[in-house]
């Protein structure tokens, strides 16, 4: 049986025709499952995983591998054997690809990461979930999640990551509303930013969770205090370039769950890099991990 490949064309636009011959090309030749638009790829990847499929390949940036974490972990969670679990294979292609990069995959090298992929060196990884939605390397709630939700899906594919600093630009003018996080067995902690990883990567090559282990059962959490717009913006490009600094006025905690919530009203939240919903929301693990394909 071919291994199927669920192919999102706008994830690189400019080279999403080129990119695709280069699929069609790779041998063993894969099941190719084109997408059609937000939400098409966790539709083809439910319906991979009905169909008997052990392993679904995702050829797209973050957010088509988060469209095709939920379906398969949807999936997965109403099987007995977790033996019997679905795993998730990735071709990055896409504007972001920090997963990838997390898994130590071969970059946007297709050949490099099909031949990975054909040996099926499997591993498994921590699974979370935000108010019944899932996600596998990041979240974040605050200005964070503000920057993804104003950043048209039209920028992001001409731009790439810069559209986030173009938008940033524009979304940081005024004093960011404060969260209250809510922790088990300890006093709440305020902030205006609240970063959430899975893994060590946020948003490219710099490890902005320095501690993280994505087999250890923790969230990292990193809560930055101040609310000043210049703060914030300031605070979000070093980790861009250098990951936070002691001096920064932030905590850093490793946590198997927690809530964050806002008096100002509501507040919204990433998942992966894609806007999940609004606050109140809870991070709690999955009771059971994902398979993936390791690099």
């Amino acid at each position: 049986m071919a291994i199927p490949v669920i192919v999102n064309p706008a994830a690189n636009s400019t080279k999403a025709g080129a990119q695709i011959e280069r699929i069609r090309t790779l041998q063993p030749a894969p099941e190719l499952h084109m997408t059609g638009g937000v939400g098409g790829a966790a539709e083809v990847a439910a319906r991979l995983a009905r169909d008997g499929h052990k392993l679904v390949i995702a050829a797209g940036g973050d957010g088509t591998v988060n469209e095709v974490v939920n379906a398969l972990a949807r999936h997965n969670r109403e099987l007995a054997d977790p033996a019997e679990h679905v795993a998730l294979g990735i071709l990055p292609v896409g504007t972001m690809n920090v997963f990838s990069h997390e898994l130590g995959l071969p970059g946007r090298n297709l050949e490099a990461g099909w031949d990975l992929i054909n040996r099926g060196r499997l591993g498994e990884i921590d699974l979370w979930e935000a108010n019944g939605q899932y996600f596998i390397q990041l979240a974040g709630v605050g200005l964070d999640a503000e920057i993804v939700q104003q950043t048209p899906w039209e920028m992001k594919k001409r731009f790439g990551p810069l559209s986030y600093v173009m938008t940033a630009a524009r979304v940081l003018t005024q004093e960011a509303p404060q969260l209250a996080i809510e922790l088990p067995g300890r006093p709440p902690l305020y902030g205006s930013v609240v970063l959430i990883g899975n893994g060590k990567h946020y948003g490219g090559p710099v490890p902005v969770f320095r501690d993280a282990n994505n087999t250890d059962g923790l969230l990292d959490v990193l809560i930055f205090h101040r609310r000043g717009a210049l703060e914030v913006l300031q605070f979000l490009q070093g980790l861009a370039f250098k990951g936070y600094s002691e001096a920064d006025d932030l905590d850093y905690l490793q946590v198997p769950a927690f809530r964050v919530s806002c008096q100002d009203g509501k507040v919204p939240f990433e998942l992966d890099g894609e806007l999940g919903d609004f606050t109140p929301v809870e991070f709690k693990a999955a009771p059971f991990r994902m398979k993936v394909v390791m690099g």
